[in-house]
């Protein structure tokens, strides 16, 4: 008897898997499958809440400046920063007292020139002579003024960025606010922050260095005349030393000590009289690579890429959802105990905040 192939086919017995993760993986397509009109809804919902958020998101100016510290070897701040990352510190010199990149980075974020920032003012609008609180911009509401200003403070250090690059040591900086002008305002303070701070640090150490020169002078001064004194008192006593070996070595010892006398109060005049200039001095000592400017257009916003993770969310939370919901009604059908206490206090805690609203409900007069 000739059979046809459609007739093989039914006699085939059917295929059963018998590993689990087979078995897990068309079990969890089957049930994504089942609830796929949920996924498809909380992707959707997810999605125009993605596009919601950054539609409602105010576009963004960001104003930047770079700036090199003065005397920086770009070579040895470069090495000097790599070595920091591994704890390593490395020498600057014994007569150098510049300042590391890495030092800017923290003082542009520092307490002492975000607090000045804070209590400044600027203009909100591009040739417009008003100028408004810095705190009222950023929209703090806090009725303690010192409560209000640290939380400016906390607003500008989370609106700046700073960084310093390893090659070249070079120190970079920017803020982003709603506003171009108050961008540039916020970054050119800082700019000019970091100028008075390196004014006034190196006119301290110039005015504390002048006060221990001047004192060294005072007493180089006094061992010279004392010195000298007793040079022409020994010249006095003795006009004549008539070849005496043991006159002439005290005149030279006195002499000796005359003239490294002199050698002191000369080098300490000298010092004297430079750090008396530098503690006057006001030039900066920071070089600008990139002067404070803000972009013309706002920064991107990201539209499309937050959109897209909008909906691949919505698709993990719906599949989740779906998984969930459909282990819950399997157990609840085969009458899990777990399950069925779980679903109990679900179903207690609900009718508790039922109750609970009623109450509420009932208290307000009509």
């Amino acid at each position: 008897m000739i059979t046809s192939p459609r007739d093989e086919s039914a006699r085939l017995p059917e295929v059963v898997w018998s590993g689990s993760d087979e078995q897990s993986m068309f079990a969890l397509g089957t049930t994504l499958l089942r609830h796929r009109w949920r996924i498809v809804r909380w992707t959707l919902a997810f999605g125009a809440l993605a596009a919601l958020l950054v539609a409602f998101k105010p576009p963004m100016f960001r104003a930047s400046a770079s700036f090199l510290p003065q005397g920086t070897d770009a070579s040895r701040s470069g090495l000097a920063s790599l070595a920091g990352q591994f704890g390593v510190s490395l020498p600057m010199g014994a007569q150098s007292t510049t300042l590391t990149p890495d030092f800017y980075v923290r003082l542009i974020k520092s307490r002492e020139l975000l607090t000045a920032l804070a209590r400044d003012s600027v203009r909100v609008a591009a040739g417009d002579d008003k100028r408004t609180a810095v705190l009222d911009i950023l929209e703090i509401k806090e009725p303690n003024a010192r409560a209000r200003e640290e939380k400016g403070v906390k607003l500008l250090q989370d609106l700046l960025v700073a960084s310093v690059s390893k090659t070249t040591g070079v120190v970079e900086l920017s803020a982003a606010t709603r506003w171009p002008t108050v961008s540039l305002s916020i970054v050119s303070r800082l700019v000019d922050g970091v100028n008075e701070f390196n004014v006034r640090t190196k006119q301290g150490q110039a005015a504390a260095e002048r006060k221990f020169t001047q004192a060294r002078l005072q007493l180089a001064a006094t061992d010279l005349r004392a010195a000298e004194d007793r040079l022409a008192n020994f010249l006095e006593k003795n006009r004549q030393l008539n070849g005496s070996p043991e006159l002439s070595f005290q005149r030279d010892r006195l002499q000796r000590v005359v003239s490294l006398q002199q050698q002191v109060f000369t080098s300490l005049t000298q010092s004297f009289e430079e750090v008396r200039i530098r503690e006057v001095r006001d030039t900066p000592v920071i070089t600008m690579v990139d002067s404070p400017a803000v972009s013309v257009a706002p920064e991107p916003r990201g539209r499309v890429t937050r959109v897209l993770l909008g909906l691949v969310v919505g698709v993990l939370f719906g599949a989740g959802i779906a998984v969930v919901s459909d282990t819950v009604a399997r157990r609840r059908a085969e009458g899990d105990a777990q399950t069925m206490a779980f679903l109990a206090a679900l179903g207690e805690v609900k009718g508790s905040g039922r109750r609970r609203d009623a109450g509420r409900a009932g208290q307000i007069p009509s």
